[in-house]
């Protein structure tokens, strides 16, 4: 098959996937605040049903289908181009997606772990967990794009300049909220 085949299937998968990705973890942290209602609170428990009907179908139907056409497209392209599997930037940048992965079904755990019980994260443990894919993705696009590791360096700069924005971004929301 032709490159280009799979550089757009790689592309389409990750934008879903990571569309999925973003907002699964935006549906935990309002879970977990609906779990911060009490099991008496018939609100809640209405909320946490249509929480969980929400997640198990993005998850099953959206986010999971997103990731293996994206490694379908990757690998596909890695076929074609198995120069760039000596390369130390695709070293790098297949290692972050592995830990995207582990991100990915650790999502799965989190669906189980929310319907039966408030999990040990709070809502704003899950606000940063929710973070660690939007540092992923920039590393991801700069070693992609630079396909060297000078790319790297921008976006290790770009990540912790960003790391401390969405940290200090959610202790200030976390604050107003509590106020």
């Amino acid at each position: 098959m032709d490159y280009q085949f799979f550089k757009a299937l790689h592309i389409i998968g990750f934008v879903a996937w990571f569309a999925g990705i973003f907002y699964i973890v935006r549906l935990f942290v309002y879970h977990r605040e609906a779990w911060d209602l009490g099991t008496e609170d018939p609100r809640g428990q209405i909320l946490r049903e249509q929480y969980q009907i929400m997640e198990e179908r993005l998850y099953k139907i959206i986010q999971s289908p997103a990731m293996y056409l994206t490694l379908i497209g990757g690998i596909g392209m890695l076929l074609i181009n198995s120069a760039w599997l000596k390369s130390p930037w695709m070293h790098l940048k297949l290692s972050l997606i592995f830990i995207l992965i582990i991100y990915h079904f650790s999502c799965g755990k989190q669906i189980k772990a929310l319907a039966n019980s408030a999990t040990g994260i709070s809502s704003f443990g899950y606000r940063l967990y929710n973070e660690v894919p939007t540092l992923i993705l920039i590393a991801v696009v700069m070693l992609a794009v630079w396909k060297n590791l000078d790319g790297l360096w921008l976006g290790l700069a770009v990540l912790l300049g960003l790391g401390l924005l969405f940290f200090i971004a959610a202790k200030l929301y976390r604050r107003k909220r509590e106020s």
